[in-house]
């Protein structure tokens, strides 16, 4: 019956019926194809080398593999921050292979819009990059039908560099730019301290800074503020001309005249400086592992970058306090800063011993908002914790005396990542105040102590350090 009457209607009316079976078939084919689809997208989340091999796929944050792999346009400008770091100081690490299980890590350039130059002409293409060592290592290894497929020395760079290509990438000076340039309080520096003994230590700041590329503008300085037995501090300082002056964008190398300077071979620095009828030459050897990557917080009102190469190193050499003494197996620290330093202030601290390294910070300015404190953690197996703790709190004060002036300074503080476990009190044992003389965060605190690190209640170090913060 179904049957007649549908040869009736197709003889009674052949367009209107010949239309409702166009309709009914093109939704069958959409839903054939979106099925087909879907199959494709299992399979191709179940093939590894479709996103560089592996069991586990990093993608940036609140993006999926799946979009990464159908080649959208917005894949194209996708990227992971400090990839290189993660590699090295995350995935293969002694932590990631012996705790996590990791044989390797393949980084992977997919979709990247690239221009090649050939007789005359420009092509545009869009090309993969891998390192072949990492990718066969993943499981990701390409079927060449001709040639050789190898690491190149800057492949090599990449993933494991010596350390001298290691602070050669991560420590190097910076030109101004934009309205950082035109800015007086544009500065970048080198800074060292070294502990010649529980009561004596010395902090080294070889700067630079101006209005840097305009003649007679700029300069630099020397400054060494060297703490006595005695609890006392003397600041030693020599001023320089940009005529002195020579650094490097593309190393930590730094000659401030003759007699002074900073320079690193073989992940090794070898720093001279003399101010004040005080002179150091020593050699600092970072410890393997022990530093925190490049950052650089840009914007309109604050431009703010900071590195540290060395949080836990050993000195050797000779300081001449004005009296010279050998330096054998000082524990010594090294950082770099480069910013816009207008009104700005911070609180930072880096505490260390043989087992671990921790550091924290955060940088204010007046017209910039207030960023959250950070805190890391590190040792020879590679990062322990990155973590976002909440305020520091004051827990105990004391009275020192800056100038004419009583000032209340922390004598313990504490912070905490509550999510994490972290838990981290610091006792003060040494202070040494300046006064910047401005209406806010007018004296700077610099203090030596011992942060006591907690996770999840349990004390896993005690690391001597020093910490900075402002008081009014």
């Amino acid at each position: 019956m179904i049957l007649r009457l549908a040869l009736a209607e197709l003889r009674n009316r052949p367009g209107r019926a010949l239309f409702l079976l166009g309709g009914y078939a093109l939704g069958v084919a959409v839903m054939v194809v979106l099925l087909a689809v879907g199959e494709a997208m299992l399979e191709q989340a179940r093939d590894k080398e479709l996103v560089g091999g592996g069991d586990v796929v990093v993608v940036p944050s609140g993006v999926s593999a799946e979009m990464l792999k159908s080649g959208g346009t917005s894949s194209l400008f996708l990227g992971i921050d400090h990839a290189r770091f993660i590699q090295r100081q995350l995935l293969e690490t002694p932590r990631g292979r012996e705790d996590h299980g990791v044989l390797a890590a393949s980084p992977l350039l997919d979709n990247k819009q690239v221009e090649l130059f050939a007789r005359g002409r420009v092509w545009k293409a869009v090309a993969t990059g891998e390192i072949p060592s990492r990718a066969r290592a993943a499981g990701a290894r390409r079927d060449l039908q001709r040639g050789r497929w190898e690491d190149s020395p800057a492949d090599r760079a990449w993933a494991a560099p010596s350390p001298e290509q290691l602070f050669r990438e991560i420590d190097h000076f910076h030109l101004p730019t934009g309205e950082a340039a035109r800015d007086s309080t544009w500065a970048e520096w080198h800074y060292f301290n070294v502990v010649l003994d529980e009561r004596r230590w010395v902090y080294v700041t070889l700067a630079v800074g101006g209005r840097v590329r305009v003649p007679g503008m700029w300069g630099g300085q020397i400054l060494m503020t060297v703490r006595e037995a005695d609890g006392t501090h003397r600041s030693l300082t020599r001023n320089l001309t940009d005529r002195e002056i020579t650094f490097d964008t593309a190393s930590a190398d730094l000659r401030f005249g003759p007699r002074a300077g900073v320079r690193q071979a073989g992940g090794v620095y070898h720093v001279t400086a003399d101010a004040g009828g005080a002179r150091v030459d020593l050699r600092v050897t970072p410890a393997p592992r022990r530093y925190f990557p490049s950052t650089d917080l840009g914007g309109a009102a604050l431009v703010s970058g900071y590195v540290a190469p060395a949080l836990f190193a050993r000195a050797e050499g000779t300081v001449c306090l004005p009296r010279c003494e050998a330096v054998r197996g000082a524990q010594a620290y090294h950082d770099h800063n480069w910013g816009v330093w207008r009104n700005v202030s911070w609180e930072w601290g880096s505490a260390s011993a043989e087992e671990m390294s921790l550091l924290y910070g955060v940088v204010r300015g007046d017209s910039t908002a207030a960023e959250g404190l950070f805190a890391y953690l590190v040792d020879a197996r590679g990062v322990r914790g990155v973590h976002r703790p909440g305020p520091i709190r004051f827990t105990e004060s004391q009275s020192v005396r800056s100038g004419d002036a009583r000032v209340r300074v922390p004598r313990r503080f504490e912070f905490e990542d509550a999510d994490s476990g972290l838990h981290v009190a610091v006792d003060v044992t040494a202070v040494h105040v300046t006064d910047r003389e401005r209406p806010r965060r007018r004296y700077f605190v610099q203090m030596r102590g011992t942060a006591t690190v907690r996770e999840h209640g349990r004390v896993v170090a005690r690391l001597p350090g020093f910490f900075e913060t402002y008081v009014d």
